[in-house]
């Protein structure tokens, strides 16, 4: 069976440095026979979380936009990538207002305890993420963020194989890598093989 592999693309950037790295990701391990599709935040007609605690009666969301469409591809995915650079230590503003309208897979979760999806299979999650300086702590934030989101949607958090580069800030810096490509596609060979129950 083919893994289900999708690419969330959070930069306002379109092509920089960690949609780049998708991208590579994303083209391999299709070409390995995943099924894959990407979204890019920045492209999406969403609204923010309004927290209005309507999704707290059903675990659904009432805002009718894109999203709607967008919890099904998620949630059914063998393998979640967010592809983000940092701003100010965590995501843009578009991957955040992406993942807080997760609140309703939280209410389902925590206050109406519903189980996050039908099935018993594996997921797993991935970051991509790029940062201009060389701070030894520079992806704490990023990190948290990623374990509290990937834990509310029961997707493990894979973080050995997550790519974390430093001083990569202006747009091909990632191309100029000496490893990044390399790195991509053992990524893309890793997540395209069968995922073990």
């Amino acid at each position: 069976m083919r893994n289900k592999i999708v690419g969330i693309a959070g930069s306002p950037r379109k092509r920089g440095n960690t949609e780049k790295l998708l991208d590579w990701i994303l083209d391999d391990a299709a070409g390995r026979g995943a099924d894959t599709e990407k979204i890019r935040t920045s492209e999406l007609d969403i609204s923010p979380c309004i927290e209005c605690g309507g999704c707290l009666k059903k675990g659904l969301c009432v805002i009718d936009d894109e999203m709607q469409d967008i919890y099904d591809s998620v949630l059914g995915a063998d393998w979640v990538i967010m592809a983000a650079p940092l701003f100010f230590m965590n995501v843009p503003a578009q991957m955040k207002s992406f993942i807080d309208r997760f609140q309703c897979i939280w209410a389902k979760k925590f206050v109406l305890n519903k189980p996050v999806r039908d099935d018993d299979r594996r997921h797993r999650g991935l970051l991509l993420t790029v940062g201009g300086t060389k701070g030894t702590t520079m992806f704490a934030g990023i990190d948290q963020l990623m374990k509290c989101f990937y834990s509310i949607l029961d997707i493990e958090f894979d973080r050995e194989h997550s790519l974390y580069y430093r001083q990569i800030d202006a747009r091909g810096d990632i191309e100029k890598h000496d490893t990044a490509r390399a790195d991509a596609l053992l990524v893309a060979e890793y997540i395209s093989a069968p995922l073990e129950k």
